[in-house]
């Protein structure tokens, strides 16, 4: 958000995928504490504010969280992980090409 000044265009696509639930968390603007060197040079503050970031995941009740960068992702996952949580991690392009992939299949006839 803060680097590329991207705000509601990942949800505006998202609020287009047909079959989808979109369930906002609170704090969604919130940074999970990864960017950069950041979680190599402050790595306790890295970790909390990865912990509370997953904490608002998780109250969702979402079965997927996404994201437009992969490495919070792959914070987020890994943080998940170790609480055993069912909430899993997608990148915002997967569940696009998924929908992409599904609308092209469907236009195909025998």
């Amino acid at each position: 958000m803060r680097e590329l000044h991207i705000h509601d265009e990942p949800l505006q696509l998202l609020r287009q995928v047909d079959g989808l639930k979109l369930i906002e968390m609170v704090r969604s603007e919130e940074c999970c504490g990864f960017g950069g060197t950041f979680a190599a040079k402050f790595p306790e503050i890295s970790a909390a504010m990865g912990t509370s970031k997953a904490e608002s995941v998780v109250a969702t009740g979402a079965e997927f969280v996404t994201a437009t960068d992969p490495s919070c992702l792959m914070h987020l996952e890994g943080i998940l992980g170790k609480r055993h949580a069912p909430t899993r991690t997608i990148y915002l392009a997967s569940i696009l090409a998924q929908q992409d992939a599904a609308q092209s299949s469907a236009q195909v006839k025998p």
